[in-house]
């Protein structure tokens, strides 16, 4: 989710005669032939369970020449109304921001550092919300019962609520080493594909949430096409992460995450795409309700890449499928810049 920044390469002519080659090779390799486009949103899932386990990051940009840096800067904002009577209910805003350093060692290998911070809060958008719903008849899930704008998370066992979190919260996640190479930049037939592995350090507090109280590893791919010589580029990528964590109060908690991804991106120029994605999720509990389901949600937004140095990217997220286990609503915002 899961990960953060935008993938480079900007090659390749358009069907409308427009060419994407990147004249400034800052942000490609010029014997690419443009497979990756912008990159894809790297907008993580904003589900309860893995705001906590970002198992659903993917891999980061390669930097384009030995010795290069780069930091980038991600916030991502979800809404969270989940509720089924004598279950669970995690009603709540969570905001998880992260600074992200890189390191080229080679021209296709990258090694870095990352730094989340995780806030919990009530927020201020319930009341819009069920507007919304109500306006477009999707129902609020007795969201009008409770009061708005609050911070809680309870589960029931044996008939009886019990509060796991209340009430505003912000610290450090758990930090992690990160390293990503680019496999192959692709041919006019063949896809480039890039991997990368991570390890987490149990910093973030377990209590609050922020953290999976043990050490973990992760490995990712993300696989890019671009359709013949269009704008249109195919993407798509999966990832796993393992990690021999505590359970969550009464909820046993797996270890394995898996995530997948597919994507769509329209490169309108060499430096502005619109972007559409899915994520889908494995489950965060071994048997609890929906939290026991994976979890889908579709991205949709834009990459911008600004000046040869810097680039942005803006994305408004949706859960479908299961509405039970995932936020209303989040909006992910990144922003990188090689130094």
């Amino acid at each position: 989710m899961a990960k953060l920044g935008f993938a480079a390469a900007l090659m390749i002519g358009g069907s409308s005669g427009k060419s994407f080659a990147d004249p400034s090779g800052v942000w490609s390799n010029p014997s690419s032939c443009g497979n990756t486009g912008l990159g894809y949103l790297t907008a993580p899932s904003l589900s309860p369970g893995h705001i906590l386990r970002p198992s659903s990051f993917f891999v980061l940009p390669i930097l384009s020449a030995r010795g290069a840096e780069r930091v980038d800067f991600d916030c991502h904002w979800g809404n969270v109304w989940n509720y089924t009577p004598n279950e669970y209910m995690i009603d709540g805003e969570w905001i998880r921001s992260s600074l992200r350093y890189s390191y080229a060692v080679k021209d296709d290998v990258s090694v870095g550092l990352a730094l989340p911070i995780i806030g919990r809060m009530g927020g201020f958008v319930d009341s819009a919300i069920e507007r919304f719903h109500s306006a477009a008849g999707l129902g609020n899930a007795n969201r009008k019962e409770f009061p708005r704008n609050r911070s809680l998370i309870t589960v029931t066992d044996q008939g009886v609520d019990r509060v796991i979190a209340r009430g505003e919260s912000w610290g450090i996640g758990d930090v992690s080493a990160f390293v990503v190479s680019s496999l192959t930049e692709g041919t006019y037939g063949l896809p480039a594909v890039s991997v990368q592995g991570e390890v987490f350090l149990p910093t973030g507090n377990e209590d609050e949430l922020r953290g999976m109280g043990a050490p973990a590893i992760s490995l990712s791919s993300v696989a890019f096409k671009r359709l013949w010589t269009s704008p249109l580029i195919l993407y798509l990528g999966a990832g796993i992460q393992y990690c021999d964590a505590d359970d969550v109060a009464m909820i046993r908690i797996r270890d394995e995450q898996v995530s997948g991804l597919a994507g769509l991106e329209y490169q309108y120029s060499q430096s502005f795409s619109v972007l559409v994605q899915y994520l889908i999720s494995s489950p965060v509990a071994k048997h609890y309700y929906a939290l026991a389901k994976p979890s889908h949600e579709v991205s949709f937004g834009f990459k911008w890449r600004v000046g040869s140095d810097a680039a942005l990217e803006l994305a408004v997220v949706e859960n479908v499928a299961v509405f039970q286990n995932s936020a209303d609503i989040g909006v992910h915002l990144a922003f990188g810049r090689r130094l």
